[in-house]
């Protein structure tokens, strides 16, 4: 089986790493299931993952029979998808040797091909669901190992459809990447991760957020909403000094022990070399203790275990409990670090202390630290501070409002301490990293109080990284940087000023894509393209300018060369909305009848894909309010029908009519069933106090108004028949406050 070419991620490396260990314990019984859209990785990992067992299993076992493979790759039969009658005909085609002695287990067995079954009739795809099902009866065919690989949606089916088999899985491995556009296949997309590896060695945790799209003020009517901001890292010091590292090391093992007591259970018991580096990291901590060994050594051991976490977040499993006990590690490294600067005797370790020491880095190789030395404290505060970040924003974690502002307090602290810990030796990427991650934490806070204060700290922090990057060396970060710099601008030029912020962000995001290209970062260039569209859009606003309109729907139209409804459809949708929104305050700028009605007509179409594109995914993926971006479509169609030089053509003016009637009911009906759903009636003043339930019945309101006036048009250019087809369209519900306004 050939391995074909394809880069892979350090996360989806770290993925498949736990695969390979999983199954390299060949255990009975095991059930994986790997989930990857994107076909040509998943070809790549599973061919990959079939040589080197092969492989081990030669270099290990030079004289067991090596023609009977450990490891075997089917294609699941599509006219037929029963994975248990594929392995059960290999193993009557590939009978076992007769005198095997301790090889006696049956092979692994991976079966691929399953995403092609959309293209099949639903009773086939039934019929695959249901063999799944049928697990138990074929137990004895799985006693080593299955691997059933499939895309995301096929994943979602089996743990609903399929429960019998999802039982018995020993585990899931997800892997990230975008849905191959495959002819037939699932179109299904999934969000890019704002985070990327870049690189650094020496067990650090560097999570660099690139703001491609955290920035975008994806929001419809007018345009914008305020663009997010993503940190780096943050947190701060306490002032008081830091407990006594062996105070909170006993909390901190709880912790640990916890955690793996839970994933055990969660896994049947089914322990694996992965359940016990923690447990290990702790044993080798209680020795280094009992031997009363150095600050360093125990500094060391900590920071081992807290690389451990650092990879299960950077995986993915950024849990509250994960990010706990990644910064309590962190912490001790730390606390371990000022009692050795601080401490009177610098003696070397002992040798049991050496001893110790060199059979941690041993055993714990992948965690431990380079060459047992630790990174500055400026990093570790980088990272500490990333931590504490990342617990501030997860909604997940169960903290309250109080406890994630702290977090993030915290958070921008340690950055400023970090920052006040570099020199001018510092390593200039240290710099940039603790600049980067400082603008954006305090760009976070901006959200939470002194906007204007938090915002002009975030400018100057990212200013400070841009002086540190260069261009032609790093593109990449000095984008990203850009690219925030501008969105804070962007964000300071909605309280005050807005004329100098928006050039300084137009400025931004224009020196942002000067170094992100469009072949090799189609996304993040498009991301920002549709920032500078918004910025230039936004700018129209306080210089009202046809070219400045010009240029903004020049960049959205960019964008959509990049952003499409295939690839990512909630940011097409939401480019789209922007897009229909300049098309529309560009016509009121024309005096001339045929460019008027262009750019109506245009601000049509693009409403029209907007609303398209988001009827087609969950809602919960928009960035947009569709309610807004369907009335702004009924004005337009509005506007066309009443503009005095469209009144010749009646038929197509009866039809835009027709067109914004429809649109204008459906918002009322949507905000009238709001409205239903909590329980009260149009008329109720007291429960319409609520900030939420009055904005809604106040948008009610105003689109009645909108259907009042339409029908009135109908009435001034069609005459009685005309009013008479406009009121024979409106639900039974709605006609008598509807008469009522006429």
């Amino acid at each position: 089986m050939s391995i074909p070419s394809q880069k892979v991620s350090s996360s989806n490396k770290l993925i498949y790493q736990r695969l390979k260990q999983a199954i390299d314990l060949n255990l009975r019984r095991q059930i994986f299931i790997a989930a990857c859209d994107d076909l040509c990785l998943r070809d790549c990992l599973a061919a990959r993952l079939q040589a080197e067992l092969v492989a081990e299993s030669a270099g290990s076992n030079p004289r067991s029979p090596i023609d009977y493979p450990r490891f075997v790759s089917l294609e699941l039969d599509l006219s037929d998808p029963n994975p248990w009658a594929s392995i059960a005909a290999w193993l009557t085609q590939h009978p076992p040797p007769q005198n095997r002695g301790s090889y006696s287990r049956l092979p692994g067995f991976q079966i691929i091909g399953a995403e092609h079954l959309t293209r099949h009739s639903a009773s086939v795809q039934w019929s695959f669901l249901s063999y799944l099902r049928d697990i138990e009866a074929h137990l004895q065919l799985c006693e080593s190992t299955l691997l059933l690989w499939v895309s995301r949606p096929w994943l979602s089916s089996i743990e609903q459809s399929a429960p019998e088999f999802w039982h018995w899985r020993t585990g899931v491995f997800e892997f990230e990447g975008e849905p191959t556009p495959a002819k037939g296949d699932f179109g299904h997309s999934k969000d890019l991760r704002n985070c990327q590896d870049n690189g650094d060695s020496g067990g650090q945790l560097v999570i660099s957020f690139l703001s491609g799209q955290s920035p975008i003020p994806d929001s419809p009517s007018p345009i914008p909403d305020s663009p997010s901001l993503i940190p780096d890292s943050p947190s701060p010091i306490p002032d008081s000094p830091s407990p006594a590292p062996d105070s909170k090391s006993v909390e901190l093992a709880d912790l640990v022990l916890a955690a793996t007591s839970q994933e055990l259970e969660a896994e049947n018991n089914a322990a694996s070399e992965d359940n016990f580096l923690p447990l290990q990291t702790l044993q080798y901590i209680e020795l280094l203790q009992e031997h009363q060994c150095c600050c360093e050594a125990l500094a060391l051991a900590y920071h081992s275990l807290g690389n451990y976490y650092r990879d299960r977040i950077l995986g993915g499993d950024a849990s509250e409990q994960n990010l706990t006990i990644a910064i309590g590690a962190i912490e001790q490294v730390i606390a371990y670090l000022e009692l050795d600067a601080n401490s009177q005797q610098n003696q070397p370790p002992t040798e049991e202390c050496a001893r110790l020491i060199a059979q941690l880095t041993q055993n714990l190789t992948q965690y431990a630290p380079e060459s047992n030395s630790l990174p500055p404290i400026s990093d570790l505060l980088n990272d500490l501070g990333t931590l504490y970040w990342m617990l501030s924003r997860d909604r997940t974690n169960g903290l309250n409002a109080s406890e994630s502002l702290s977090c993030l307090e915290r958070s921008i602290a340690l950055y400023l301490e970090g920052l006040n810990r570099t020199d001018a030796e510092s390593a200039p990427q240290t710099r940039v990293r603790l600049n980067k991650n400082l603008g954006i934490a305090s760009a976070d806070l901006a959200r939470y109080r002194d906007k204007t204060e938090n915002l002009q700290q975030a400018v100057a922090a990212y200013q400070q990284a841009l002086q540190d990057l260069d261009p032609a060396v790093e593109p990449q970060q000095y984008a990203a940087a850009q690219n925030n710099l501008a969105t804070a601008y962007w964000n300071l030029a909605q309280d005050g000023e807005p004329i100098v912020y928006l050039k300084s962000a137009i400025v931004a995001y224009t020196q942002a894509l000067s170094c992100y290209s469009p072949e090799r970062e189609p996304l993040n260039y498009a991301g920002v393209q549709n920032n500078l569209g918004t910025a230039y859009w936004n700018l129209a606003q306080h210089e009202p300018s046809e070219p400045l309109l010009i240029t903004a729907i020049e960049a959205y139209r960019e964008a959509l060369k990049y952003r499409t409804r295939e690839l990512v459809p909630a940011a097409a949708a939401a480019t789209y909305n922007n897009l229909g929104t300049a098309y529309w305050h560009l016509a009121n700028h024309f005096q001339q009848k045929q460019a008027r009605t262009e750019s109506l007509q245009q601000a049509i179409t693009a409403y029209e894909a907007a609303l398209d594109i988001a009827g087609e995914i969950d809602r919960t993926q928009l960035t947009f309010d569709t309610l807004a971006a369907r009335n702004n479509l009924g004005l337009a169609h509005y506007q066309l029908a009443t503009d005095p030089d469209f009144a010749l053509n009646k038929p197509a003016q009866t039809s835009h009519l027709e067109a914004a009637l429809h649109h204008q009911l459906q918002v009322c009906t949507e905000w009238g069933q709001h409205l239903k759903d909590k329980g009260l009636t149009y008329g109720d003043k007291l429960n319409l106090q609520a900030p939420a339930n009055s904005q809604a019945a106040d948008s009610r309101q105003t689109a009645l108004s909108y259907i009042v006036k339409t029908i009135r048009a109908f009435y001034s250019e069609c005459g009685l028949p005309g009013q008479n087809l406009a009121l024979s369209k409106v639900p039974g519900d709605l006609l008598p406050e509807i008469l009522r306004k006429l």
